[in-house]
């Protein structure tokens, strides 16, 4: 197992026993920013690409705007989801696209989901490759250079 592998597999199992702990503490995840130049065309992104749908704008002003969208192919249907919603602000001009920060989601796919991705405007920068922990995952950059990392729980 090569390095950077090893790093991830030590992420995920540090990260399973850090989400045991968050449950039983009462902490969860209650959603994942993205920073994004443009944020309509960032949430146009995920939904062209993973199946989302816009939820509602808690901001959208001329200079500020903060998108909430999660899975559902309606609003409706993501209205009413469970799962943990993605909030798309406007990046400052100033700032970057995060380093090491990413959205993580799996996926039944990663080969269907890669295409999405290429085909809705993403990058792939890290194929997808299997781990030793039953786990295929791939890295990819949306528009605006925000990492996504795909993660598929291999049966």
């Amino acid at each position: 197992m090569n390095l950077k592998l090893t790093g991830v597999v030590a992420v995920v199992v540090v990260w399973a026993g850090a989400a045991a702990l968050a449950q039983e503490s009462g902490i969860h995840l209650r959603g994942v920013r993205v920073l994004a130049a443009d944020p309509e065309a960032a949430a146009a992104f995920y939904e062209k690409a993973f199946g989302m749908s816009e939820t509602r704008r808690p901001v959208n002003s001329a200079t500020f705007k903060e998108i909430v969208i999660n899975s559902g192919s309606t609003t409706d249907i993501a209205r009413k989801a469970t799962s943990t919603p993605l909030i798309i602000a406007t990046r400052p001009k100033d700032a970057v696209a995060p380093a090491m920060a990413a959205v993580i989601l799996d996926v039944p796919d990663i080969d269907k989901a890669i295409n999405l991705v290429k085909a809705a405007g993403g990058s792939v920068f890290r194929p997808a490759s299997k781990s030793g922990t039953g786990l295929t995952f791939a890295m990819v950059k949306d528009p605006d250079g925000n990492q996504v990392e795909l993660v598929l729980q291999q049966q």
